[in-house]
């Protein structure tokens, strides 16, 4: 009985927590930077352009140039998470964005496109989600990870209850955003607008 209790979340040393916590968020940043350097170093791909409709090609080249692709990337994931909770843009970015209806139905798209193509959106689900995942909002890791940099700071222990109500606010707020974009979706779906 001591051995389990002794491997409870709770009982580990600050450092460990903090780990476990970004461990997830992590992986999903370390996969868009292997997939870009592989893509854009290694292997090249021709991605359609979205707004004219024609292939853009994406030569091998240097390893910079690929790192630097992925984090001018996530750059753009940043800037679109952060327009999200801006009241002058939520509207717009929200109708921007998809559901998990829309990303079986890209996925799909991206699959036929060729392998190369389902890889490059993989990547770009996995930054939004690692992204996401660090927003300072419990029940998120990103908002677990500062509760955990808050306690030892602050060397007070934030009531199961406190981050309970935290987690319930996280939930609704994220539920709300859910729904819409399921909505979306399911317009877009039915009206065969996936633009």
């Amino acid at each position: 009985m001591p051995r389990k209790k002794a491997q409870q979340y709770c009982t580990l040393p600050f450092w460990k927590r903090c780990t476990i916590l970004l461990a997830g968020p992590f992986m999903n940043l370390f996969w868009v930077f292997l997939v870009f350097i592989l893509i854009y170093s290694v292997m090249g791909l021709d991605l359609q352009n979205t707004q004219t409709g024609r292939n853009v090609p994406i030569t091998p080249g240097l390893l910079g140039k690929a790192i630097a692709m992925g984090f001018k990337y996530l750059g753009m994931v940043v800037s679109a998470i952060a327009a999200l909770f801006n009241p002058a843009t939520a509207a717009q970015t929200v109708s921007q964005s998809t559901s998990v209806v829309g990303i079986a139905v890209m996925s799909k798209s991206a699959l036929d496109a060729g392998f190369l193509n389902f890889l490059f959106f993989t990547a770009i689900i996995s930054a939004s989600l690692g992204l996401m995942n660090m927003l300072p909002i419990p029940p998120l890791d990103g908002g677990r990870f500062v509760v955990e940099i808050f306690q030892k700071v602050s060397r007070k222990v934030v009531s199961l209850r406190a981050l309970g109500y935290m987690s319930t606010v996280g939930i609704v707020l994220f539920t709300g955003f859910f729904l819409v974009m399921v909505n979306q979706d399911v317009q877009r779906f039915i009206f065969g607008n996936w633009s």
